[in-house]
């Protein structure tokens, strides 16, 4: 496993999956990115922690304090594209 030695969450909050920008490292001294989705900021951390762990990072220790209620708007259709983005990046030894 790859030893975390800093990390950077990064909440977007919502957006459209065809209009989001994405989330890199470019000018950063971080060198690994993974980015969640979910209908809430706590789901979505915890997508994007799940991708890390599958990328071999140790991210157990890592706490999901974000908020659990959904920012997704009632109205919007169950079918729609609105999700709740969150990033985190990652540097290792």
């Amino acid at each position: 496993m790859k030893k975390v030695i800093d990390h950077e969450i990064i909440d977007h909050g919502v957006d459209g999956s065809q209009y989001f920008q994405g989330c890199g490292t470019s000018f950063t001294n971080y060198t690994d990115v993974c980015t969640g989705i979910g209908n809430s900021p706590h789901e979505a951390l915890e997508d994007a922690l799940e991708q890390a762990a599958m990328s071999d990072w140790d991210v157990d220790w890592i706490v999901n304090n974000l908020s659990e209620d959904s920012e997704i708007p009632e109205d919007a259709e169950e079918e729609s594209e609105l999700h709740h983005f969150v990033s985190i990046r990652l540097k290792g030894e």
